[in-house]
């Protein structure tokens, strides 16, 4: 899977954004977050994970020393999240155990994780499979009040009816990589 280069273009232009909201973290080491839905296939999470890597270092100076907290989103499960040098995102040997797994996401889950346990992160990054539910859009919509949608970039590969029209309501960070093609 890459990226077109209106889809890099957009996604560097939603990155500049989160960087420059008023009252973001500023001092210190950059922590940020990565969100890696499970139900995408190894080699598809490996590649992505690797460009947006590419696409962060290259846009500004800022991502040269970062604390990337990597978390696995499973159907199902409690998230897991561990802590991974941006090199080895652009190698992809962070996905050594990395499985796939099946069923439904809902973002209730990960709104209300985030916001207990990422809210310090200067940015994240949601890569979605597509089609997260969402099961009570209150509670969602709580989690993310006040600052953590503003940092939250949804980077969905299918179609997103809901959470398009819940992130794009307060105006949050959707890109659909509908361009997106798969190369063989």
């Amino acid at each position: 899977m890459k990226l077109s280069l209106e889809e890099k273009k957009r996604f560097k232009q939603q990155v500049e954004r989160v960087l420059h909201i008023p009252g973001n973290y500023t001092g210190g080491i950059l922590e940020m977050a990565l969100v890696l839905d499970c139900r995408l296939s190894k080699a598809e999470v490996k590649e992505m994970a690797a460009e947006l890597a590419r696409l962060l270092k290259q846009q500004s100076p800022v991502f040269r020393n970062v604390r990337l907290n990597l978390v696995e989103w499973r159907p199902d499960e409690k998230l897991k999240s561990c802590v991974v040098p941006m090199s080895l995102l652009m190698l992809g040997s962070f996905a050594e155990d990395y499985r796939k797994s099946k069923g439904d996401l809902f973002a209730d889950d990960l709104f209300s994780y985030l916001k207990l346990f990422q809210a310090r992160s200067k940015l994240i990054l949601v890569l979605s499979a597509g089609n997260v539910e969402i099961r009570r859009e209150v509670l969602c919509h709580d989690a993310c009040m006040p600052f953590l949608g503003r940092k939250l970039i949804w980077l969905a590969e299918g179609a997103e009816p809901a959470m398009s029209e819940f992130l794009q309501a307060d105006r949050w960070g959707l890109l659909e990589l509908k361009e997106c093609r798969k190369e063989s």
